[in-house]
């Protein structure tokens, strides 16, 4: 199988006070392994205090998550995101996709319908030459070999 063309892969979501950090860190996890997984703390509104974990996988990593997501995501999904590749895919390569942080909770890998509580995933695609043209191109033939 040809090499899938990803450099690497970022991830991150929030753990708001009102939920356990325990169950976020289960979701997050379903993407990213524990040892590579990032805590830190910010401000919220209101006084609260808001963590947010990050995480990010290179090369052969990043593409493994990438084909456990496609493998996972439904043939509607997929259209989906084929659907809106422009508005997912900036001009420097960078594929953004959202999963549903509840869904994640019950490990199952789906698109989130809003853009409220989610985890945020950015592929960071490869094209020769490295333009938006091809990295739709490259984006859209990921996406159509799973249909």
């Amino acid at each position: 199988m040809k090499k899938i063309p990803i450099r690497s892969v970022y991830g991150e979501t929030f753990c708001h006070e009102s939920e356990s950090i325990e169950k976020v860190k289960k979701a997050f996890e379903l993407f990213f392994p524990k040892k590579v997984i990032k805590q830190e703390t910010q401000p919220g509104m209101y006084g609260t205090k808001i963590k947010i974990l990050k995480a990010k996988l290179e090369k052969r990593k990043a593409r493994e998550l990438f084909e456990r997501i496609l493998d996972s995501l439904t043939d509607l999904e997929k259209k989906q995101i084929l659907n809106e590749i422009n508005l997912r895919l900036s001009d420097e390569g960078k594929l953004y996709l959202r999963f549903d942080k509840q869904d994640a909770f019950n490990e199952k890998i789906s698109l989130a319908e809003e853009s409220g509580d989610t985890i945020q995933i950015v592929f960071s695609l490869e094209a020769y030459p490295a333009t938006k043209v091809n990295f739709v191109k490259t984006a859209k033939e990921l996406f159509t070999k799973g249909l």
